[in-house]
């Protein structure tokens, strides 16, 4: 006997339609086999589809604990902040949550997410250790800043993969825990440049196996954001803004990536002197924003939402 269930698509991180990164969520009060979990998220074929389930209840109005698990068109994986922040999203925005606060019990612990009263969601993610790579012959502008160590010999030939040579290299950061690679370009790079970045991610690829990095990004502190075309739709300016790639996990670009602010926050927190700071991730055609608060050694996200799909999900259960 077929039944159906709420079901929604969210662009998360964005304020507008058809930009940030989009999530399904699917709020079916129970849980299901991993196999009809990943036969509905290969349905929607989209980065991740999110499963919440509440727990000791089946309202999802009044429960504000859940279960939470995130399922790719392929597989499970344990951790998804956008896919969080849609889920966050569509419980209190769309089923109307009585909750200020919800807790969800995942693979990566217990994540808390609150409503604010703009309609956002803030979420609390760790904060990543940040150390400087020095470059053989070249003065480390962050010396005395950050700890640092010499490049492993493949290093410069990754970024060069990235960065095109026309835009000049101001420093680099790595974290070894989230083992993410930070490039610091030009501060003159407007937007235009930025989106026109093109990766070789097959000569990326060759030349690692993501054993030392697993993530690239680059980022820049605009020097005039204005005139750079660094500012939102109300003209507020970033503080920073970003593009993310990660070809050695099957990514060639991300959309939105909670854990890359969790090395840049921290980062541009120390060169800003800011704790709490805006930013833009600058996938071309889309775009995606983050309100970022350094609190405890903690990494506070706070981003808005946008429905774009309002649904059912019809399920055969015998």
């Amino acid at each position: 006997m077929a039944k159906n269930y709420p079901s929604f698509i969210i662009d998360a991180f964005t304020k507008d339609s058809f930009a940030g990164n989009p999530a399904a969520v699917c709020l079916i009060p129970k849980v299901l086999k991993d196999e009809e979990y990943l036969k509905i998220s290969a349905e929607f074929n989209l980065s991740e589809t999110a499963f919440p389930v509440p727990i000791g209840t089946s309202d999802f109005k009044n429960a504000s604990q859940f279960s939470l698990r995130w399922f790719t068109p392929k597989t499970e994986v344990p951790l998804c902040g956008h896919a969080t922040l849609a889920t966050s999203h569509a419980l209190f925005n769309e089923i109307g949550n009585v909750n200020d606060e919800i807790k969800f019990d995942s693979l990566s612990g217990v994540l808390i997410a609150k409503r604010d009263e703009s309609g956002n969601v803030e979420m609390n993610f760790p904060e990543y250790d940040l150390t400087s790579i020095k470059f053989n012959e070249t003065p480390n502008p962050l010396h005395g800043i950050l700890s640092e160590f010499e490049a492993p010999s493949f290093l410069l030939n990754i970024i060069k993969c990235v960065v095109p040579a026309e835009m000049s290299i101001e420093s680099v950061v790595y974290s070894s825990q989230s083992k993410k690679l930070i490039v610091i370009v030009d501060p003159e790079t407007t937007k235009f440049e930025l989106e026109s970045v093109k990766i070789d991610s097959s000569k990326m690829l060759e030349l690692h196996d993501g054993s030392f990095v697993r993530g690239f990004a680059i980022t820049l502190h605009p020097s005039n954001p204005v005139a750079q075309g660094f500012t939102d739709s109300s003209k507020e300016p970033y503080d920073y803004v970003c593009r993310y790639f990660a070809p050695w996990v099957g990514i060639d670009e991300d959309p939105a990536t909670g854990s890359a602010q969790c090395v840049m926050g921290p980062f541009w927190s120390i060169m800003l002197a800011k704790h709490e700071l805006y930013a833009l991730q600058a996938f071309p055609t889309r775009g995606a924003q983050f309100r970022i608060l350094l609190r405890d050694d903690r990494v506070v996200l706070n981003g808005p939402s946008v429905t774009i799909l309002r649904g059912e999900i019809a399920l055969n259960h015998s």
